[in-house]
């Protein structure tokens, strides 16, 4: 009979020499998926609302198309890279629950919007939360499934995004219509329907995040038996890769390499001329 032995750090179960998932490993993909749902749910929300909010604010087809597109999706962009690096180097867990606290936050803050820059800069904040998303769970399954079984995980992690999208579908509009139906004249601060919306999407996001800080953090690489050490100093190459990616900090990084640039290899090539002429 093959020897089976557990990690309680990571709970990765070793069969002989070969690991494999634990029933904790499908729990963690469980809650994976749910934040994947809420992730799609309060990326499309903006679509499904569209004519609600379009009517309502006086915007233009060009304005929805800004609000649904670019002030979402540059700032998922521009962070996703800065972001990857850091679930690469510090806590995955804490990550995870800090951009799903910060996405929920603003897609329910997008409920109080009463024109288009304040409900721009809440689709901005979704976007820089959002982009936390796919580089932690990724990561976290690597280190909770054997090779073998990743494939499966993240299948099951992707369902996540078809499920967030048809369940966005079917709230979004039952939601605007229940709250029109019983505050035909609006609600409670004035919010009408798609205000509504966003808020019963965005605050159960804060619970889920809470509910994600309680997952346990896996050492990385332990699944595949290469354990691998993380930066010493995650926040500064976080902010590093900020400075040559995400304006206005590209700003900050080209005046710290115009400054090491004066005081390295081109001061001395600069002087060079100057102390040969001086030479005897």
């Amino acid at each position: 009979m093959a020897e089976t032995s557990k990690d309680p750090g990571t709970g990765v179960e070793s069969v002989g020499t070969e690991p494999r998932a634990t029933g904790y490993s499908w729990y963690v993909l469980g809650v994976l998926v749910v934040v994947y749902i809420l992730n799609f749910i309060d990326r499309q929300i903006v679509s499904i609302l569209a004519v609600d909010i379009k009517a309502d604010l006086g915007l233009t087809d060009a304005d929805m198309g800004f609000l649904g597109g670019a002030a979402f999706a540059v700032f998922y962009a521009l962070f996703g890279i800065p972001l990857g690096r850091l679930a690469d180097n510090w806590n995955r867990v804490k990550l995870l629950s800090i951009g799903l606290a910060l996405w929920s936050t603003m897609t329910a803050l997008s409920g109080f919007a009463r024109n288009q820059v304040t409900l721009t800069f809440a689709r901005m904040g979704v976007g820089v939360g959002e982009a936390t998303a796919s580089p932690t769970a990724y990561s976290l399954i690597s280190d909770y499934f054997p090779k073998r079984q990743k494939a499966t995980a993240l299948a099951i992690y992707s369902s996540g995004l078809y499920l967030g999208g048809g369940v966005s579908l079917f709230i979004g509009a039952s939601i605007v219509e229940a709250w029109n139906r019983t505050w035909p004249n609006g609600g409670p601060m004035g919010l009408v329907g798609w205000h509504g919306a966003f808020l019963a999407v965005g605050i159960p996001g804060l619970l889920v995040a809470l509910w994600v800080a309680t997952l346990r953090e896996p050492a990385r690489g332990a699944m595949d038996g290469v354990a691998s050490q993380s930066t010493p100093h995650p926040f500064r190459e976080f902010l590093r890769d900020l400075s040559t990616i995400v304006p206005p900090f590209t700003l900050f990084g080209a005046a710290q390499r115009g400054a090491g640039l004066r005081g390295g290899p081109a001061a001395d090539i600069e002087a060079g001329p100057a102390m040969q002429e001086n030479a005897p």
